[in-house]
């Protein structure tokens, strides 16, 4: 069979398990790369190989770490004072509520880099406070589906950990290409909720006293110390060239500990789970995550041994000679991947598939990632497959239907996103060139 012949039928294997019968994607991505590897007549060596070595590696160390570290800090309770701080600083403006939960979502993902983590504890506190407001559950659940992955594009980010290791690219670097697209995204959900919401609420007739603003916002700072102080420790750490990523997540690691015990046995405070639980809980995302990582690297493998990736470098730069047309042909490629799978093995599989082609064509490696996560990171809300959108439909017990209707204004904010970042590089770039 030729290697385009055995990638359609790679993805077809792979779409079909995944999709049809639900099985977990890291044995679809496996039954994917059997049937490649038995119609080419590799070896079966060729997919136990890779599995190993993936895991042989000091940077994925990273991981686990800020995984761990974000379920402390997501079940400490230490998200509760970033919330009252975001809240102090824009509490006056219509539309309040969806402006914090956004900016909250934002805040969120320095600790935990999970959309999954940010989507269940902001989504969890902010939930009652809007419907009591008069927010709809539908239009609740489409926020708080769309404000989740901002988690993942405001470091640290565990898709970023992701990307660079089958990249080869720096951790750091990837992590600082989304800050700018996670921002605007931020901007433009902020917006879309005041537009919404502005002829709902009326219009805080209170006056302004700056004195009383400002002490407010400097209380809440105060109590928000130990939030803030966490991601100075990772990010001043890591570009401070004190520590690597892998090291700032142990040091991460080390921090939560502390808060944790601090406030349990020395301020007696009540803790929303155990330390233990919160160990099992952090042990299976690992889990979970290593496992579709290491079954992707044997895909990877069979993909490079069969030649499929040369051809499909090959066939691209063959018929599209221009990168204008590559960057459209990607964009839609990646919305509709992230549409129907998981972002984890999104990455996992397109980006050794793409990575040949991307150099070819002379795009920067960690422009392409920050591309690659923002166009995922859309797809998570865009139905009809949608994860987060069920996810938030459950927490907020409303109609699926009905939040279909009201994502859309979030998902046209992250395709202009996505386009922003992928024809304007600085957008990626810039704060990336300033580090160098």
């Amino acid at each position: 069979m030729s290697p385009i012949a055995l990638l359609l039928m790679f993805l077809l294997v792979f779409l079909g398990s995944a999709i049809i019968t639900r099985i977990p994607v890291a044995f679809a991505i496996g039954f994917g790369t059997f049937a490649i590897m038995m119609l080419k007549g590799s070896p079966i060596l060729g997919f136990a190989q890779p599995i190993y070595t993936t895991l042989d590696s000091f940077p994925l160390l990273s991981m686990p770490y800020f995984i761990f570290a974000g379920a402390i800090m997501q079940y400490s309770g230490i998200s509760d004072s970033l919330i009252r701080l975001v809240d102090s600083a824009v509490g006056r403006i219509r539309g309040n509520l969806g402006a914090v939960t956004v900016l909250a979502s934002m805040a969120f993902g320095v600790l935990t880099g999970s959309t999954a983590a940010t989507l269940t504890a902001i989504g969890g506190m902010m939930i009652s406070p809007m419907l009591e407001r008069g927010y709809s559950r539908s239009y609740c659940a489409a926020l708080i589906s769309a404000s989740s992955f901002l988690g993942v594009l405001i470091p640290p980010s565990i898709p970023g950990i992701l990307f660079a290791l089958a990249a080869n690219e720096k951790i750091s670097e990837i992590w600082i290409a989304t800050i700018g697209p996670g921002f605007l995204l931020g901007g433009l959900y902020i917006a879309i909720n005041y537009f919404k919401r502005k002829r709902m609420e009326e219009k805080n007739v209170d006056p302004l006293i700056l004195k009383e603003y400002f002490r407010s916002v400097a209380v809440q700072t105060k109590n928000a110390f130990w939030a803030l102080l966490m991601p100075i420790i990772i990010f001043g750490g890591i570009y401070g060239g004190i520590c690597t990523p892998t090291e700032a997540g142990a040091v991460s690691v080390l921090y939560g500990l502390l808060y944790f015990i601090v406030k349990k046995v020395v301020l007696k405070r009540k803790m929303e789970n155990t330390l233990w639980n919160i160990s099992v809980s952090s042990a299976c995302t690992t889990a979970s995550c290593g496992i579709i990582m290491c079954i992707s690297a044997a895909a990877g493998r069979a993909i490079s041994m069969t030649g499929i990736a040369v051809s499909l470098t090959g066939f691209i730069t063959t018929h599209i000679e221009s990168p204008t047309v590559f960057f459209a042909f990607l964009l839609v490629l990646l919305l509709f991947v992230g549409t129907f799978l998981d972002h984890t093995a999104s990455i996992l599989i397109l980006t050794p598939l793409l990575l040949p082609t991307v150099k070819a064509m002379g795009i920067n490696g960690v422009h392409f990632g920050a591309i690659v996560m923002v166009t995922l990171c859309v797809g998570l809300i865009t139905p009809p497959y949608a994860a987060s959108l069920f996810i938030g439909t459950k927490i907020t017990e409303a109609r699926f239907s009905d939040v279909c209707k009201e994502i859309w204004p979030f998902v046209a904010a992250g395709v202009v996103t996505a386009i922003a970042t992928t024809f304007w590089p600085p957008l990626s770039l810039f704060m990336v060139n300033l580090t160098k």
